[in-house]
């Protein structure tokens, strides 16, 4: 080879080598951009949704055997329920927190009818004093607070992991993402009741989406506690939550949260 075409050749490397830099730099920063995103999925959507999850099933399991005992450990005056084979079980204390939850007043009677309430929910929570008293005895209240909040936070991101799968919007694996989205609906079918007695007294599908959107905040996660809290005792707004005191009905064991027929928790 002659000494010019070694010249010749030496022309093209700085522009080659300057080309293949540029297009390592442009796949670099794809895959760092990738694996952020990954990142920021993983912290804001896949761990948040499975400690939601955990969280709510510990607080059912909880409940469960709570309406399981015989006889609870401490009883709501003489009051019963009836579970789906018919069998009337003491109702527990923890059933009048729920009550207080829903009408602001400790001394109600069990909800027999919600077409017919000798409390009004909502006109209780236009007087003052009646919301200042249930906000001074709200720590009496956790267990039972806790377990709706708990409903709605896992409803919140299971609602908005199932809808960005659907439209592609995370990053994973096609068939994981079939699978993600099977599960997640499999889970949205219980939570509205599949017991053969009374199938679909749990929460119904569109009012799962409606509470699981209204609990986002401004900063792309789902609300507080304390702000879900203060929004069950406003005097608007907090009848979105009406439905999250209903309990699913789970086929493959009729007493596992089904303690009054007609309104699952309640």
């Amino acid at each position: 080879m002659s000494s010019d075409m070694l010249e010749l050749l030496k022309i093209p490397g700085p522009f080659l080598g300057a080309a293949f830099g540029a297009m390592s730099g442009i796949f670099l920063k794809e895959w760092l951009d990738q694996r952020r995103l990954r990142d920021k999925e993983k912290q804001t959507r896949w761990l948040p949704l499975l400690r939601a999850a955990q969280d709510l099933v510990e607080r059912l399991d909880e409940f469960t055997l709570i309406y399981k005992s015989e006889p609870p450990q401490y009883l709501w005056n003489n009051y019963k329920w009836k579970d789906a084979r018919g069998d009337e079980h003491p109702l527990p204390l923890e059933a009048c927190d729920f009550h207080e939850l829903y009408l602001l007043d400790k001394n109600s009677e069990p909800i027999k009818d919600f077409g017919d309430l000798k409390v009004d929910p909502s006109a209780r929570r236009k007087d003052g004093p009646t919301v200042q008293g249930v906000r001074t005895r709200i720590h009496e209240l956790n267990r039972a607070t806790s377990a709706l909040y708990r409903t709605a936070k896992y409803l919140g991101y299971a609602q908005r992991v199932r809808r960005e799968l659907s439209h592609d919007l995370l990053k994973i694996p096609k068939e994981t993402r079939e699978k993600m989205i099977n599960l997640l609906l499999n889970v949205r079918k219980e939570l509205n009741g599949t017991s053969k007695e009374h199938p679909g007294l749990g929460i119904v599908d569109d009012l799962q989406d409606l509470i699981g959107e209204s609990v986002w905040g401004q900063d792309d996660r789902v609300i507080s506690y304390y702000e879900f809290r203060e929004r069950l005792l406003r005097e608007t707004g907090w009848e979105q939550f009406t439905d999250l005191y209903s309990g699913p009905q789970f086929p493959d064991d009729h007493l596992r949260w089904e303690p009054v027929r007609n309104r699952g928790l309640l």
